[in-house]
């Protein structure tokens, strides 16, 4: 029997007394630190800058961002597709000699632990201490330690509700007499206990408030469980939202359980499949099931497979295949699709055999493919899932399946507008040709469409030259197509044709901010030069925060400095600046970047004078007309002196660069 068996998940967790007559669980209040210690002590910590430092020197940049983002070495550094914006050509940068990162395309940039922090949305303790744990340092506390539970934003007190969730879930199904039902439904789908384990699998009771009560009695409020969806309100009572259901949770990108799906389990039960809804911590569209498990293994097969239900990823999972992610209750969304493009160029599409499969799947490829994948489909006989077709044939011809039978995406279409063309009449023959053509001409390369219009004159009896003739025309037709269609999507915009280089005295506050920032004794010159203030703000705002922070930590790098700074545009400066290769720096090429510099606000001054004159020569005031003149003059022979040549320019391209207007 089931119950009789050492569970796998011994998860001392708390006691419950069942009430058989009754099928209720009275929780007590004796109830062990594992699951519901309420956190109390100091507020937050700070982590020791030496020990920061010590993380920044232990973690390789390359492999972190490669948990996340399919990198290819171009030179020095590595490319690839930006994680926090959609893409199509890798503008994302990561340096291996700076050990930073910046995307040229959306301007995020910094450390190693900023990627961290972006990623997977942490703050700065906890992305330091899950670099220190990578890298195998003991954190200086735990976290758990350094923030209350009492302190808890409402976003963290969702996360902890989940989490608190899906293990009393996990255990009612593991431990008590409840759990029986759902655990005889698992074996009946051959999925062992290991499995159930590895993805948390549980099971809610029939009982209205279980979850309800266990977690009121840990301090939630009810108005917390109802904007997380664990809980709804049903007349004057607020009750468990899911009820007589197998759960299993949806993990974010770092496996923090953010919201369930449960499986009704009885027969007349509806509806059968039932999601938690939307969140402030869970966007269905912006997340694929089992992606923070299954990143890894995608990257290594250089290939996603994405299924259509949450069973169809744990049964291919248990089958060994480890780089299958699924939709979330929803049609594939553009979001989802760039998460796989930033695993993987390739992804295969396995969806249900059934009509509304195909269709789905068809749905799914032009989203797949707008975001630049290579995409496989394939389709399962009528009528079976992924699950089916494991459980009836076995795990080896299941991956032999997928593998072998694999439709290009012009396959598939061809093979759809098939069983869709009436090819009993011809005029059913001749649509489907026409529809057939179009498909060859839009998507298919030459050899392609050189095989398929072989097969076609094969089948249907026309020739190569009239298939040929043909083709050009659904060419054509398809050209005009997209034509208009990029014409219509570039109507509303409004960016320039083209963007013009920084101005000369722009690129020399960069070039400034660089030797600032990447040398400790350019540092030291320029704060002798009094340089306070650049051209633009933001260049002036990064100088004085760079000034601040070598006041508190003359010994600290740059990396220290870019993980300093909240403001993200000043971050976005900062780290752009750091990533590329300046050119060869010395006392005489920043003295001409001073200059460049000098000569703009001067400039700009002359200007303000003259309109100032011509204001007061239409007003009649002449003392001001006669001051403003000699003020201009002496800006006259400023600007004519710093547009002398210098004697000894050491650097050529230093001062070129720096000279342009």
């Amino acid at each position: 029997m089931i119950r009789e068996e050492e569970s796998a998940v011994s998860c001392r967790i708390t006691q419950y007394d069942i009430r058989n007559d009754m099928d209720r669980f009275v929780i007590p209040d004796h109830v062990t630190q594992e699951i519901a210690e309420v956190k109390e002590g100091g507020g937050m910590r700070r982590i020791p800058d030496t020990f920061v430092e010590e993380v920044r020197r232990r973690v390789d940049i390359v492999d972190v961002v490669s948990d996340y983002v399919q990198l290819r070495r171009s030179g020095r550094s590595y490319v690839g597709l930006c994680p926090f914006h959609n893409e199509r050509s890798p503008s994302f940068s990561v340096s291996v000699d700076r050990q930073l990162f910046h995307c040229f395309g959306c301007g995020a940039g910094g450390t190693v632990i900023r990627f961290v922090m972006d990623i997977e949305g942490l703050d700065f303790p906890e992305a330091t201490i899950k670099l220190a744990e990578r890298a195998g340092l003991e954190p200086p506390f735990r976290l758990d330690d350094a923030q209350p539970s009492s302190h808890s934003s409402r976003f963290e007190q969702m996360m902890d509700a989940h989490e608190l969730a899906a293990k009393l879930y996990s255990y009612i199904l593991m431990n008590t007499a409840a759990g029986v039902q759902a655990l005889t439904y698992l074996e009946k789908r051959g999925l062992s206990r290991e499995t159930a384990v590895e993805f948390r699998l549980g099971y809610a009771p029939t009982e209205g408030q279980t979850l309800v009560s266990f977690l009121k009695r840990r301090g939630f409020t009810t108005d917390i469980l109802l904007e997380c969806g664990l809980a709804v309100a049903v007349g004057d009572q607020v009750v468990d939202r899911f009820r007589g259901r197998m759960m299993i949770p949806i993990c974010d990108a770092q496996g923090k359980v953010i919201a369930f799906g449960g499986r009704m389990l009885s027969k007349d039960g509806k509806p059968k499949y039932l999601n938690s809804p939307e969140t402030p911590i869970f966007h269905k569209g912006l997340l694929l099931f089992n992606q923070h498990a299954a990143r890894k293994d995608i990257r290594k097969v250089h290939n996603a497979v994405l299924l259509e239900g949450y069973m169809d990823v744990i049964a291919s999972w248990q089958a060994g295949m480890k780089n299958a992610v699924a939709s979330l209750g929803t049609s594939l969304t553009p979001e989802q699709a760039g998460i796989i493009r930033r695993f993987s160029p390739r992804v295969t599409i396995a969806y249900d055999g059934d009509n509304a499969g195909v269709k789905a799947a068809k749905r799914a490829l032009d989203v797949l493919q707008e975001v630049g994948l290579e995409v496989r489909v394939v389709l399962f006989p009528e009528g079976m899932d992924p699950d089916d077709f494991i459980q009836s044939r076995g795990t080896e011809a299941f991956q032999r399946f997928v593998k072998s039978q694999a439709l290009s995406d012009v396959q598939f279409l061809l093979q759809l507008l098939r069983t869709e063309a009436d090819l009993q009449n011809p005029l059913g023959r001749t649509e489907f040709l026409r529809a057939a053509l179009e498909v060859l001409a839009s998507r298919a390369k030459p050899l392609e469409q050189e095989s398929g219009l072989q097969g076609l004159s094969h089948e249907f009896h026309v020739s190569m030259e009239t298939l040929k003739e043909e083709l050009a025309l659904a060419a054509k037709k398809v050209g005009s197509h997209r034509r208009s269609k990029a014409l219509e999507a570039a109507a509303p915009a409004s960016a320039p044709a083209s963007v013009s280089l920084p101005k000369g005295y722009v690129q020399a506050g960069n070039r400034i901010l660089q030797a600032m920032l990447t040398d400790v004794h350019h540092y030291e010159f320029l704060l002798e030069r009094g340089v306070d203030e650049l051209v633009l703000p933001e260049q002036t705002a990064l100088l004085a925060h760079l000034y601040a922070f070598r006041a508190q930590n003359p010994e600290a790098n740059a990396g220290a400095f870019l993980d300093s700074l909240d403001d993200p545009d000043l971050t976005r400066l900062a780290s752009s600046l750091l990533i590329e290769d300046p050119p060869e720096l010395g006392p005489d090429v920043l003295e001409d970047y001073l200059r460049t510099i000098e000569l703009h606000h001067v400039e700009v001054l002359y200007r303000q004078s003259l309109e100032e004159l011509l204001l007061a020569q239409q007003g009649g005031d002449i003392a001001s007309v006669n001051s403003l003149k000699v003020t201009m003059d002496d800006l006259q022979q400023r600007i004519a002196k710093l547009k002398l040549p210098q004697v000894k320019p050491k650097s050529n391209g230093g001062v070129k660069e720096a000279g342009k207007k």
